[in-house]
Parts: C-alpha cells; sequence; structure tokens
C-alpha cells in the first residue's frame, strides 16, 4: 500500500515537472535574476532619498565661554558668560523642494530602469525557450526521418539482393543515412548546450529539464509600423527613464538659478553671568539673536558657470533621448522585416514545399518500388522534405523569438 502511495506520488510530481509553460519559466527567471534584485533594492534606496532631499540641515548646539578674563574668573568681569546656543541654516524655500523632485526623479529613473531589464530578461528567455522548441522538433523530425531511411536501405538492399538493384543504391542509403545519424549526434549535443545557457537565464543547473510543447501556436501580429513606433514611444521604459532624465536636468537648471538668492542662517544663544556688578546686584544674564546670510559674490566663477553647465547636461539629455528613439525606431523597423519575411516563409513551407515535397516522396517511393525512377531521385525528394521539415520549424521559432523582441521594445505583450 505504502509503495504504491509512493509510486501515485512519484507519477504525480513527473506530471507537474513536465507541466511547465513558457509563463512559468518567465516567473522562475523573473524571480531568480539577481540583477532584478540589485535594481529593486536600488529603487528602494531612492525612494528613501526623496524626504532626505527637503529635510533642512540639522541645526548646530552650541556651548562656549564669552569674555573669560585671564584670570579664568567668571566673576572678575560682568560680561563674562557662560554660553548655550543653536544655528539652523534655512535654504531659501523653493530650493528644498527643487531638490525634492530631483530625488523624486531619481527614483522614477530607478523604476524605469529596473522594467527595462524585467522586460529584457522576459525577451531573453523566450527566444531561448524557442531555440530550445526548434532544435527539439529538429530532433524529433531527425529521428523520424532517420528510421525511414532505414527503410530505403532495407529497399535497396531487398532490390539489390533480388537482382533488381544495384549496390551504390545501398552504398547511397548508408552514406545518406550516417550523414544524418551525425546530424542528430551534433543536434543533441546543440540542444543540451542551448539548456544550459537557458537555465543559467533561470538561474538553476545547466542539466535541469525543459519542457517544450509539441507546436506552438502561431501568433499573428496586426499592428503596422507606425503604431508600433507610436507604443513604443510611450511604453518603452529606457525613453520613459530618459525623458525623466531631461526634467530632472531641467529641474537642476532651475536650482542652479536659485543658487544666486542667498541663504539664511539663524542664531540665537543664551548668556548666564556669574559676577555682580557695582550696585551689589547679580549680572542678568543674556539673550543673543543674529540672522547671517551668504553672500554669492563670485557668481560669475561659481553659479553663473553652474546654470550654464546644467543647461549644458539639458542639451545633452535631450540629444541621448533623440538618439535612444532613432535606434529603437530601427530596431521596430529591423524586427518587423524578419517578422514578415518569416511570414512568408512559414506560409510558403507549411502550405507549399512541405505538402509537394511530400507528395514527390510518396510518388517517388513507389515508382522506385516498380522501377520507374532511380534510387538517387528518391532520395533527393526525401532530402528536400527533410529539409523543408527543418527549415519549417526554425521559421516558426524566429518569428516568435523576433515577437519577443518586439514587446521588449515596444513593452506591449502580444503573446
Amino acid at each position: 500500500m505504502k509503495f504504491t502511495k509512493y509510486l501515485v506520488f512519484i507519477c504525480l510530481f513527473s506530471s507537474f515537472a513536465i507541466s511547465q509553460t513558457l509563463e512559468d519559466y518567465i516567473e522562475i527567471a523573473l524571480g531568480n535574476n539577481p540583477d532584478l534584485k540589485a535594481l529593486k533594492l536600488q529603487i528602494d534606496a531612492y525612494e528613501r532619498k526623496i524626504k532626505q532631499a527637503s529635510t533642512p540641515s540639522d541645526p548646530i548646539l552650541m556651548f562656549g565661554i564669552a569674555n573669560l578674563p585671564p584670570s579664568l574668573s567668571f566673576t572678575q568681569d560682568v560680561m563674562t558668560m557662560k554660553e548655550i546656543g543653536i544655528t539652523q541654516m534655512l535654504l531659501y524655500p523653493e530650493k528644498d523642494s527643487l531638490m525634492e523632485k530631483m530625488a523624486e526623479k531619481d527614483y522614477e529613473i530607478a523604476k524605469e530602469v529596473y522594467e527595462a531589464k524585467r522586460l529584457e530578461v522576459i525577451a531573453n528567455v523566450k527566444m531561448a525557450y524557442f531555440e530550445i522548441y526548434y532544435m527539439t522538433r529538429a530532433i524529433e523530425i531527425t529521428r523520424r526521418s532517420i528510421d525511414l531511411l532505414r527503410d530505403f536501405v532495407k529497399i535497396a538492399s531487398t532490390k539489390f539482393a533480388t537482382g533488381q538493384g544495384i549496390q551504390q543504391d545501398v552504398l547511397k542509403a548508408q552514406v545518406e543515412l550516417s550523414k544524418m545519424i551525425d546530424e542528430l549526434i551534433r543536434m543533441e549535443t546543440e540542444r543540451k548546450m542551448m539548456i544550459a545557457r537557458f537555465n543559467a537565464l533561470l538561474y538553476r543547473k545547466p542539466n535541469d529539464s525543459v519542457y517544450v510543447p509539441d507546436e506552438i501556436k502561431f501568433v499573428q501580429i496586426e499592428k503596422k509600423y507606425d503604431e508600433l513606433e507610436k507604443l513604443a514611444f510611450e511604453n518603452n521604459p529606457m525613453i520613459i527613464a530618459m525623458e525623466k532624465m531631461v526634467e530632472k536636468d531641467k529641474v537642476m537648471n532651475i536650482l542652479a538659478k536659485k543658487e544666486l538668492i542667498p541663504d539664511f542662517e539663524i542664531r540665537f544663544s543664551y548668556g548666564q553671568r556669574s559676577a555682580i556688578e557695582q550696585t551689589g546686584m547679580k549680572a542678568h544674564d543674556m539673550l543673543n539673536f543674529s540672522i547671517g546670510v551668504n553672500l554669492p559674490i563670485f557668481f560669475w566663477r561659481k553659479q553663473n558657470l553652474k546654470i550654464q553647465e546644467t543647461a549644458i547636461n539639458i542639451s545633452q539629455s535631450e540629444a541621448r533621448l533623440s538618439a535612444v528613439k532613432n535606434e529603437i525606431s530601427k530596431m521596430i523597423q529591423e524586427t518587423l522585416n524578419k517578422i514578415e519575411q518569416n511570414v512568408r516563409l512559414i506560409d510558403l513551407y507549411k502550405n507549399g514545399l512541405i505538402p509537394q515535397a511530400t507528395q514527390n516522396l510518396n510518388i517517388g517511393l513507389v515508382g522506385y518500388q516498380v522501377g520507374k525512377i532511380d534510387f538517387m531521385t528518391l532520395v533527393d525528394n526525401f532530402m528536400s522534405l527533410y529539409k523543408y521539415q527543418i527549415q519549417y520549424e526554425k521559421a516558426l521559432a524566429d518569428y516568435h523569438s523576433s515577437l519577443a523582441e518586439l514587446e521588449m521594445l515596444t513593452a506591449v505583450k502580444t503573446f
């Protein structure tokens, strides 16, 4: 009874293990990626800087002695006093809010950088996944083709044994069979390498198993270039991050201009006197209050240059934003070109070349058995079908990889 329960558990676990979908793998990658974790922590750190930026500087508590004579007596001179005071620097009111805005922009930029990395991880996982799908399907096709080619070897050997064929046909079939077995070995090795790279993206062990479906659903994309570019300009996190950088530089420029306005330093102190006045009464304690301002008298060497520097930074950020937009526009067009090419290839192989090659092979097989065509023609028909089947799966995988690229560029999910 215990053995049966254990067996059921193993079966259920195995079923769960092989039922992972692409979305499951994406979640694993997002959950394990250390770069994303670091960027998330960076966001949290920047969030905590916002209130810091607008908080006034700490007041300074002061202890001192004023007008102490060389005799070190606190009662000899009525002006001698023990003093305690506090000093506070106060910025011009708008400066605090501007510094808070700059901190907020840093926080917003950090969030967009995180989102850009998240989209990159998703795209990389998808593209690696479709590579494995293609190679898995290619291996399956190759194995079936090897079985079929072995049948050809048997037919050629039988015809040669009965005097109806030639030995060259047998040798040709065996050579093609050996070449295909060699190709299968190469594919299986490459698939293991693909799985290792895929698991590296998920931060799992290199030899952890990866499940891919028997067939992936073809997802048709209807959006055109202009619409996709508009989506990218609105949603791409790198573009948004650069826009936030421009906004931050503009705030810095405003703050630089405000530096021409003096800041204030307020000081208040209490002085306790111990001396006795001539009237015989204890000297009164003293209160002191003062306000100081900094004077930007070197504005032509400091504040004015800072204003010019921040204005240059704005132009620099705007140029970078324009460059990022141009690069993304180019990448969208290139990706659409690849998508269009693969759509045409998928249709060509699925509805044209593969059905035709299948029909040619079936007719050729019958023709060879009755002696109407030679063996070389039969093998050529067979190899054509094999090549078209492999190329179809490659085009299908490349098509979905291009969709993953498009998702990363537009930040809009397509499948």
